[in-house]
């Protein structure tokens, strides 16, 4: 009997050798480590628990965790971040707009030990929900065929109602739908995806904005292209002793783009006078053909610049003696071939009145000054001096010459 329970005494401890020794070997060969994994992205769950009320919200923070994971090395080392889920279910959201995250493995989750890093709960921003009306602009990629351009583009609708958080769209400007005419020759009907930006140019982009349209008809003509003249002139005059000296602009040619119709009765642009009345000094200015300067349905195409620049070059009068000898003066009519005696005494010049840079480059062949014996007999007479008349310059009351007509012997 005695013999019988030893026996069993010794059975149980072998059993539990057995144990040990097997969970020394398991242990050994499979040792239960920790890991780091790292931003694991947050899913929201229960999400109109916060919208149902008329919120929007920010995230602030926790959109990602880091988490610590123990458990068997053989597990473990095999796991990757999206082994695991982690949720922030909004209808636990806290009166501080804090909401707790919960991760769990998606296998062997009874085998692992997780613990969250420093953020362990989503902060938010509350934020009310409004609507909006806000206008579709068309963004136009690629150039045309050669001869057209892009005339009208139209959308519909041209206004989208659009709805998510105030702080989001209080700086909403425009809705942007995009339309290639790459090398098109022809009207263009196409639809695009409403996208909206901001004031700044900026793309305003989150899974709370609705619109109330999903899509955006367009519709782009495009017209041919033509070469015509601009047409400019003046009005007025320059202040009291002051004379306009040239008067330019440029371009004198640019290319437009209208319909069919339009643009076969244009052949050229009449833009409005400049008044120079009363200036005493040079006039420049900068003509903007793209503000309501040219005709109803009529843009500018091609590489022409968008402006005229035009130009008045204004100088003040002033007086400048010109004088001249006896051999510079023509004799006409003389038909009786008279030999022509000048009076010692005469006067032989001319004022000259006009802007400095033209009466400074005058001489007396300009004028080409001749008297006219025409009907004059042999003897003594007074001759007015006759001047031929130069651009941009008067000529004061010219003298009287003293003059002998002989007979040629």
């Amino acid at each position: 009997m005695k013999s019988q329970k030893n026996n069993m005494w010794m059975k149980i401890l072998s059993v539990v050798i057995a144990v040990l020794i097997w969970l020394f070997v398991a242990n050994t060969n499979d040792p239960v480590i920790t890991k780091r994994f790292y931003s694991i992205p947050v899913k929201i769950t229960n999400e109109d628990a916060l919208t149902k009320r008329g919120y929007a919200y920010e995230i602030l923070d926790g959109e990602e965790v880091n988490i610590t994971v123990k458990g068997k090395s053989s597990i473990v080392r095999s796991m990757g971040i999206t082994d695991f889920q982690a949720v922030a279910d909004f209808s636990k959201l806290s009166k501080v707009d804090a909401v707790p995250i919960d991760v769990t493995a998606k296998k062997y989750s009874d085998q692992l030990d997780i613990t969250l890093g420093t953020t362990n709960t989503m902060k938010i921003k509350k934020d009310e929900v409004v609507t909006i009306s806000v206008p579709v602009n068309i963004t136009v990629k690629g150039d045309p065929a050669e001869g057209y351009a892009v005339g009208r583009a139209t959308s519909t609708p041209n206004l989208i109602k659009v709805s998510g958080p105030e702080n989001l769209l209080s700086s909403a400007k425009e809705i942007r739908a995009t339309v290639s005419v790459d090398d098109i020759s022809h009207d263009v009907t196409a639809t695009d995806k409403p996208v909206l930006y901001d004031e700044e140019g900026k793309k305003i982009s989150n899974n709370q904005i609705e619109f109330d349209t999903s899509s955006i008809s367009i519709y782009v003509e495009l017209w041919k292209t033509k070469t015509v003249d601009v047409k400019l002139s003046y009005t007025g005059e320059p202040a009291k002793n002051y004379h306009l000296v040239s008067f330019d602009y440029e371009p004198k040619q640019i290319t437009i783009a209208a319909p069919d119709d339009t643009l076969e009765s244009l052949d050229s642009i009449t833009l409005d006078s400049v008044s120079i009345d009363g200036l005493k000094e040079n006039y420049e200015k900068d003509i903007d053909l793209t503000q309501a300067v040219l005709p109803d349905d009529v843009i500018l195409a091609g590489d022409d610049a968008n402006d005229v620049k035009v130009k008045a070059t204004i100088e003040k009068i002033t007086s400048h003696k010109l004088s001249f000898e006896k051999k510079d003066i023509n004799v006409t009519n003389n038909s009786n071939g008279y030999k022509v005696a000048y009076d010692k005494d005469n006067d032989y010049s001319i004022l000259v009145d006009g802007p400095s840079s033209v009466v400074d480059s005058l001489a007396i062949k300009d004028f080409v000054p001749w008297i006219d014996v025409n009907g004059l007999e042999p003897g003594t007479h007074e001759v007015s001096l006759h001047v031929r008349d130069v651009e941009g310059v008067t000529v004061g009351a010219t003298t009287k010459l003293k003059i002998t007509l002989k007979e040629n012997k």
